[in-house]
């Protein structure tokens, strides 16, 4: 019985040649082959060979699939995607997906994606004048999808993944983020009393919440000095839903204690709450809400945003402050008074110290100069 070749080279015309190497036998006994159809001259032909024959040697051989990455792309949100994150990361997936990536790449061979290809788009996308956060955000889908495509061995390597294609990325921005200043605090607090949602805003900054997590809580998640962070509130706003989920992470379901004038804002919160509950009636959810409209349902995000720029131009605030700032400012406001990283980075319920110490780098050029001072005092 005659053996078989490792590889050959089968010339299909003019400046074409068919590169096949055997890949094994199936079940039935069956030759299976990888072939490859090169253009250009014999050696290029031979250098894809080689190529192949290494793969296969090191066991990273595949059969590269015929079908388009948008087909592939559909799949992978379907069975990987979908099942692995959070309804409102899969929307932005599916957004990113429709949007940037098949416009550009989705008529592309899952099996012939090229890096050269994948950079292209990224340029097309920066020069459409999209944010540099978008533009990440669609080579890091399609770098996640295609890590897929390699673990169950679609393909040999990763097109998205290489030196060349983080050059084409845009730069990531640190924002600057706009904080309430420790002289502006005691207006702010003055400016939010008697309003509607005063213990939400006295929270917010004296705890560091998220506002997807204040808006989540419930009385049962309040003990006499701290709130229990045991779930978020997430507001889809692309398909109109409001639902509850778990934390963002496991350090994010945490207690976090606080000071006596959220205990007090709270005890004053819950009586008008009951008198809203009673000038409700039957139309009155009992969803043991903190935070919640006047007839018991969740808060939107959007209805709470336009509360607090009222609110920020009362007390004279930066116009570029949002809910989300009240937690920076609490972040901002610890670190100034030298409250230690890890309590902060605990408190905010950050995955890890580092991500604390990079978010808030910029905190703050007083502190800077403080540094400077201590150091400038021991060389007399």
């Amino acid at each position: 019985m005659r053996g078989t070749r490792p590889g050959q080279i089968i010339p299909k015309g003019k400046g074409k040649w068919l590169v096949k190497v055997f890949k094994g036998r199936d079940g039935d006994g069956r030759r299976k082959y990888v072939s490859e159809l090169v253009h250009g001259g014999k050696k290029d032909a031979e250098r894809v060979l080689m190529n192949k024959l290494k793969e296969k040697n090191e066991g990273t051989l595949t059969v590269r699939p015929k079908g388009t990455l948008s087909e592939y792309l559909d799949t992978w949100l379907e069975t990987t995607a979908q099942p692995s994150v959070r309804p409102r990361t899969m929307c932005d997936y599916t957004r990113v997906v429709k949007s940037y990536i098949k416009p550009h790449l989705g008529g592309a061979r899952l099996g012939r994606l090229t890096s050269v290809e994948v950079r292209g788009m990224l340029v097309r996308l920066r020069e459409q004048g999209l944010a540099p956060r978008t533009v990440r955000m669609a080579h890091e889908v399609l770098r996640n999808a295609l890590e897929q495509a390699v673990s169950d061995r679609l393909l040999p390597d990763n097109p998205a993944r290489s030196s060349k294609i983080k050059k084409a990325l845009p730069q990531k921005l640190r924002k600057h983020q706009v904080t309430i200043r420790s002289d502006q605090v005691a207006n702010f607090l003055d400016v939010a009393e008697g309003d509607r949602l005063q213990a939400f805003w006295v929270l917010q900054l004296m705890a560091g919440l998220r506002p997807s997590e204040g808006l989540a809580l419930r009385w049962s998640d309040v003990t006499e000095n701290a709130v229990h962070i045991t779930r978020v509130l997430v507001d889809d706003r692309s398909g109109g839903d409001l639902y509850f989920a778990p934390p963002k992470s496991e350090s994010s379901r945490r207690a976090v204690v606080v000071p006596d004038v959220v205990v007090q804002v709270l005890k004053e919160h819950r009586p008008r709450q009951a008198q809203e509950q009673l000038a409700a009636g039957p139309e009155w959810r009992d969803s043991g809400l903190i935070f919640c409209t006047p007839t018991g349902e969740p808060l939107r995000q959007d209805y709470v945003r336009r509360c607090f720029k009222k609110l920020a131009r009362a007390a004279e605030l930066p116009t570029e402050l949002t809910p989300y700032s009240l937690r920076h400012s609490c972040a901002s406001l610890l670190l100034q008074r030298n409250v230690p990283l890890k309590v902060v980075s605990e408190r905010l319920g950050h995955a890890s110290i580092a991500l604390t110490a990079d978010t808030y780098s910029h905190v703050h050029p007083s502190m800077q100069k403080q540094a400077a001072d201590v150091m400038g005092e021991l060389a007399g």
